[in-house]
Protein backbone atom coordinates (compact mmCIF):
# COMPACT_ATOMS: atom_id res chain seq x y z
CA UNK A 1 0.00 0.00 0.00
CA UNK A 2 1.76 3.27 -1.14
CA UNK A 3 1.56 6.08 1.50
CA UNK A 4 2.36 9.79 0.22
CA UNK A 5 4.11 11.51 3.07
CA UNK A 6 4.35 14.79 3.50
CA UNK A 7 7.65 16.84 5.04
CA UNK A 8 7.53 19.96 6.68
CA UNK A 9 10.38 22.11 7.42
CA UNK A 10 9.52 24.86 10.26
CA UNK A 11 11.38 28.00 10.23
CA UNK A 12 15.09 27.74 10.44
CA UNK A 13 15.24 25.23 12.89
CA UNK A 14 16.98 21.53 12.45
CA UNK A 15 13.79 20.11 13.89
CA UNK A 16 11.51 18.67 10.91
CA UNK A 17 7.71 17.12 11.46
CA UNK A 18 6.48 14.42 9.54
CA UNK A 19 2.47 13.82 8.51
CA UNK A 20 1.27 10.83 7.03
CA UNK A 21 -1.00 11.85 4.61
CA UNK A 22 -3.72 9.94 3.30
CA UNK A 23 -5.14 11.50 0.13
CA UNK A 24 -8.89 11.12 -0.64
CA UNK A 25 -8.63 9.84 -4.10
CA UNK A 26 -11.76 9.04 -6.41
CA UNK A 27 -12.50 5.76 -6.81
CA UNK A 28 -13.82 4.40 -10.36
CA UNK A 29 -16.24 1.92 -10.70
CA UNK A 30 -15.35 -1.41 -9.81
CA UNK A 31 -14.28 -3.72 -12.53
CA UNK A 32 -14.49 -7.54 -12.89
CA UNK A 33 -11.03 -9.43 -12.75
CA UNK A 34 -11.05 -12.65 -14.31
CA UNK A 35 -8.56 -15.67 -13.60
CA UNK A 36 -9.16 -18.11 -16.41
CA UNK A 37 -5.95 -20.18 -17.10
CA UNK A 38 -6.89 -23.26 -18.07
CA UNK A 39 -4.27 -25.70 -17.68
CA UNK A 40 -4.16 -29.77 -19.14
CA UNK A 41 -1.68 -31.46 -17.63
CA UNK A 42 -1.01 -34.75 -19.59
CA UNK A 43 -2.21 -38.09 -17.74
CA UNK A 44 -3.26 -36.76 -14.93
CA UNK A 45 -7.20 -35.86 -14.17
CA UNK A 46 -7.02 -32.31 -12.38
CA UNK A 47 -9.89 -29.63 -11.46
CA UNK A 48 -10.12 -26.76 -13.49
CA UNK A 49 -10.77 -23.51 -11.80
CA UNK A 50 -11.56 -19.87 -12.18
CA UNK A 51 -11.31 -16.97 -9.88
CA UNK A 52 -13.32 -13.84 -10.07
CA UNK A 53 -12.98 -10.61 -8.02
CA UNK A 54 -13.28 -6.96 -8.52
CA UNK A 55 -10.90 -4.37 -8.72
CA UNK A 56 -10.46 -2.26 -5.41
CA UNK A 57 -9.79 1.05 -3.77
CA UNK A 58 -6.22 2.35 -3.94
CA UNK A 59 -5.85 2.15 -0.29
CA UNK A 60 -7.29 -1.35 -0.30
CA UNK A 61 -5.35 -4.44 0.14
CA UNK A 62 -8.20 -7.21 0.41
CA UNK A 63 -9.51 -8.46 -3.06
CA UNK A 64 -13.73 -8.57 -2.85
CA UNK A 65 -14.09 -12.00 -4.35
CA UNK A 66 -17.16 -12.69 -6.64
CA UNK A 67 -19.35 -15.41 -5.17
CA UNK A 68 -22.12 -14.85 -6.99
CA UNK A 69 -21.91 -15.11 -10.85
CA UNK A 70 -22.80 -17.76 -13.64
CA UNK A 71 -19.60 -19.09 -15.24
CA UNK A 72 -19.29 -21.49 -18.51
CA UNK A 73 -17.25 -22.56 -21.00
CA UNK A 74 -18.88 -23.67 -23.96
CA UNK A 75 -18.25 -25.45 -27.03
CA UNK A 76 -18.81 -22.63 -30.08
CA UNK A 77 -19.80 -25.11 -32.55
CA UNK A 78 -22.09 -27.32 -30.76
CA UNK A 79 -24.34 -27.16 -28.06
CA UNK A 80 -21.98 -28.42 -25.22
CA UNK A 81 -21.99 -26.51 -21.88
CA UNK A 82 -19.41 -26.71 -19.12
CA UNK A 83 -20.82 -24.89 -15.55
CA UNK A 84 -17.90 -24.12 -13.20
CA UNK A 85 -19.89 -24.04 -9.98
CA UNK A 86 -18.61 -21.92 -7.16
CA UNK A 87 -16.47 -23.67 -4.06
CA UNK A 88 -18.05 -22.36 -0.92
CA UNK A 89 -14.49 -23.15 0.79
CA UNK A 90 -12.41 -20.70 -1.60
CA UNK A 91 -14.90 -17.58 -2.36
CA UNK A 92 -14.43 -16.22 -5.56
CA UNK A 93 -13.48 -19.94 -7.43
CA UNK A 94 -14.75 -21.57 -9.60
CA UNK A 95 -14.49 -25.06 -10.47
CA UNK A 96 -15.08 -28.17 -13.21
CA UNK A 97 -13.92 -30.99 -14.28
CA UNK A 98 -13.99 -29.71 -17.38
CA UNK A 99 -10.93 -31.75 -20.38
CA UNK A 100 -10.87 -29.92 -23.74
CA UNK A 101 -10.35 -31.60 -26.71
CA UNK A 102 -7.88 -30.35 -29.36
CA UNK A 103 -9.03 -28.32 -32.31
CA UNK A 104 -12.07 -27.55 -30.62
CA UNK A 105 -13.33 -24.12 -30.46
CA UNK A 106 -14.49 -22.84 -26.49
CA UNK A 107 -15.62 -19.47 -25.31
CA UNK A 108 -16.17 -18.43 -21.82
CA UNK A 109 -19.55 -16.66 -20.62
CA UNK A 110 -19.89 -14.88 -17.21
CA UNK A 111 -23.18 -13.87 -15.84
CA UNK A 112 -22.43 -10.67 -13.27
CA UNK A 113 -24.46 -8.38 -12.12
CA UNK A 114 -26.53 -7.86 -14.81
CA UNK A 115 -23.80 -8.06 -17.35
CA UNK A 116 -22.39 -10.48 -20.15
CA UNK A 117 -18.98 -11.27 -20.01
CA UNK A 118 -17.64 -13.04 -23.55
CA UNK A 119 -14.32 -14.18 -24.44
CA UNK A 120 -12.63 -14.70 -27.91
CA UNK A 121 -12.79 -18.21 -29.26
CA UNK A 122 -9.79 -20.01 -27.93
CA UNK A 123 -8.18 -23.96 -28.29
CA UNK A 124 -6.39 -26.14 -26.26
CA UNK A 125 -2.82 -25.29 -27.05
CA UNK A 126 0.24 -27.48 -26.85
CA UNK A 127 3.14 -27.44 -25.32
CA UNK A 128 6.51 -29.27 -24.30
CA UNK A 129 7.82 -31.25 -21.49
CA UNK A 130 10.60 -29.88 -19.26
CA UNK A 131 13.40 -31.91 -20.47
CA UNK A 132 16.07 -31.38 -17.46
CA UNK A 133 15.98 -29.27 -14.46
CA UNK A 134 19.29 -27.88 -12.69
CA UNK A 135 20.78 -25.49 -10.63
CA UNK A 136 23.42 -22.98 -11.76
CA UNK A 137 25.97 -21.31 -9.78
CA UNK A 138 26.16 -18.19 -11.49
CA UNK A 139 23.99 -14.63 -9.52
CA UNK A 140 22.62 -11.18 -10.39
CA UNK A 141 22.90 -8.31 -8.35
CA UNK A 142 22.92 -9.07 -4.84
CA UNK A 143 24.25 -12.43 -4.80
CA UNK A 144 21.67 -14.04 -3.15
CA UNK A 145 19.78 -14.96 -6.35
CA UNK A 146 19.67 -18.84 -7.36
CA UNK A 147 20.38 -19.54 -10.52
CA UNK A 148 18.64 -22.41 -12.41
CA UNK A 149 18.53 -24.19 -15.58
CA UNK A 150 16.11 -25.11 -17.72
CA UNK A 151 15.92 -26.80 -20.75
CA UNK A 152 13.24 -27.69 -23.36
CA UNK A 153 13.09 -29.28 -26.76
CA UNK A 154 10.81 -27.83 -29.15
CA UNK A 155 8.88 -29.20 -31.85
CA UNK A 156 10.39 -28.83 -35.76
CA UNK A 157 6.79 -28.57 -37.59
CA UNK A 158 4.47 -25.77 -35.79
CA UNK A 159 5.24 -22.59 -34.37
CA UNK A 160 5.28 -22.48 -30.68
CA UNK A 161 4.56 -19.76 -28.23
CA UNK A 162 5.24 -20.81 -24.06
CA UNK A 163 4.80 -19.37 -20.67
CA UNK A 164 6.77 -20.39 -18.25
CA UNK A 165 5.32 -20.11 -14.55
CA UNK A 166 8.29 -19.84 -11.74
CA UNK A 167 6.39 -18.91 -9.00
CA UNK A 168 5.17 -16.30 -6.54
CA UNK A 169 4.20 -14.33 -9.29
CA UNK A 170 7.47 -14.72 -11.49
CA UNK A 171 6.73 -15.55 -15.39
CA UNK A 172 8.73 -15.64 -18.59
CA UNK A 173 6.93 -15.50 -21.95
CA UNK A 174 8.83 -16.89 -24.65
CA UNK A 175 8.90 -17.79 -28.29
CA UNK A 176 10.74 -20.73 -30.95
CA UNK A 177 11.90 -17.70 -33.04
CA UNK A 178 15.60 -18.59 -32.72
CA UNK A 179 15.12 -22.23 -31.56
CA UNK A 180 12.46 -24.26 -33.34
CA UNK A 181 13.09 -27.89 -33.76
CA UNK A 182 16.33 -27.59 -31.11
CA UNK A 183 16.89 -28.48 -28.09
CA UNK A 184 16.62 -24.88 -25.71
CA UNK A 185 18.73 -24.21 -22.67
CA UNK A 186 18.06 -20.97 -20.22
CA UNK A 187 18.90 -19.22 -17.29
CA UNK A 188 16.38 -18.23 -14.75
CA UNK A 189 17.24 -16.37 -11.29
CA UNK A 190 15.12 -17.08 -8.51
CA UNK A 191 15.47 -14.34 -5.29
CA UNK A 192 12.54 -15.95 -3.64
CA UNK A 193 13.42 -19.30 -2.13
CA UNK A 194 16.82 -20.58 -0.94
CA UNK A 195 19.16 -23.26 -0.14
CA UNK A 196 16.64 -26.01 1.20
CA UNK A 197 13.46 -24.87 -0.64
CA UNK A 198 11.48 -27.24 -3.75
CA UNK A 199 11.30 -25.02 -6.52
CA UNK A 200 8.21 -25.80 -9.11
CA UNK A 201 8.54 -24.74 -12.38
CA UNK A 202 5.65 -25.02 -14.78
CA UNK A 203 5.44 -24.47 -18.99
CA UNK A 204 2.30 -24.06 -20.62
CA UNK A 205 0.92 -23.56 -24.03
CA UNK A 206 -0.15 -20.23 -25.88
CA UNK A 207 -1.30 -19.11 -28.75
CA UNK A 208 0.46 -15.73 -30.25
CA UNK A 209 -2.49 -13.65 -28.70
CA UNK A 210 -1.53 -14.59 -25.38
CA UNK A 211 1.83 -14.45 -25.96
CA UNK A 212 1.55 -10.63 -26.51
CA UNK A 213 -0.73 -9.95 -23.49
CA UNK A 214 1.73 -12.36 -20.63
CA UNK A 215 4.65 -10.12 -22.58
CA UNK A 216 2.74 -6.67 -21.79
CA UNK A 217 2.18 -7.79 -18.52
CA UNK A 218 5.32 -8.84 -17.33
CA UNK A 219 6.61 -5.98 -18.07
CA UNK A 220 4.69 -3.98 -16.28
CA UNK A 221 4.74 -5.55 -13.41
CA UNK A 222 8.67 -6.71 -13.57
CA UNK A 223 10.87 -4.50 -10.70
CA UNK A 224 14.05 -2.19 -11.08
CA UNK A 225 11.62 -0.06 -14.10
CA UNK A 226 12.16 3.39 -14.62
CA UNK A 227 10.90 5.40 -11.83
CA UNK A 228 10.32 8.24 -14.08
CA UNK A 229 8.66 6.54 -16.63
CA UNK A 230 4.68 7.31 -16.94
CA UNK A 231 1.82 5.01 -15.35
CA UNK A 232 1.50 1.65 -17.16
CA UNK A 233 -1.36 1.18 -19.16
CA UNK A 234 -4.37 -0.76 -18.74
CA UNK A 235 -3.61 -4.13 -20.47
CA UNK A 236 -6.48 -5.25 -21.62
CA UNK A 237 -7.18 -8.96 -22.27
CA UNK A 238 -9.64 -11.38 -24.48
CA UNK A 239 -12.51 -10.65 -22.59
CA UNK A 240 -15.22 -8.42 -23.03
CA UNK A 241 -18.67 -6.72 -21.92
CA UNK A 242 -20.97 -7.83 -24.37
CA UNK A 243 -23.80 -5.88 -22.20
CA UNK A 244 -21.84 -2.71 -21.42
CA UNK A 245 -18.37 -2.11 -23.87
CA UNK A 246 -17.24 0.69 -21.51
CA UNK A 247 -17.60 -1.50 -18.31
CA UNK A 248 -14.65 -4.05 -19.65
CA UNK A 249 -12.76 -6.69 -17.48
CA UNK A 250 -9.27 -7.61 -16.41
CA UNK A 251 -7.85 -10.52 -16.83
CA UNK A 252 -7.52 -12.97 -19.72
CA UNK A 253 -9.07 -16.81 -20.70
CA UNK A 254 -6.50 -19.24 -22.00
CA UNK A 255 -6.45 -23.10 -22.88
CA UNK A 256 -3.10 -24.58 -22.66
CA UNK A 257 -1.18 -28.17 -22.26
CA UNK A 258 0.95 -27.33 -19.05
CA UNK A 259 4.00 -29.52 -17.57
CA UNK A 260 5.51 -29.01 -14.52
CA UNK A 261 8.79 -30.12 -13.04
CA UNK A 262 10.59 -29.38 -9.52
CA UNK A 263 14.16 -29.61 -7.72
CA UNK A 264 15.17 -29.05 -4.85
CA UNK A 265 17.34 -25.80 -4.18
CA UNK A 266 20.81 -26.89 -2.49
Amino acid sequence: MKRFILYTLIGYTLFGCEEVVQLDLDTAPARLVIDAQIKISENEESIQRIVLSLTNGFYEQTPIMVDDALVEIKEVDNDVVYTFSHDANEVGNYTSDFIPDPNTNYKLVINYDGEVYESSTEQLVPAVPIDNLTQGTETLFTGDEIEVLVTITDVDNRDDFYIFDFGFNNFLATKDEFYQGNEFTFSYFLDDLEAGDTAVISIYGADEAYFNFMTAVIEQTEEGGDPFKTTPSTVRGNIYNVTNTNHYPMGYFSIGEAYTSSILLE
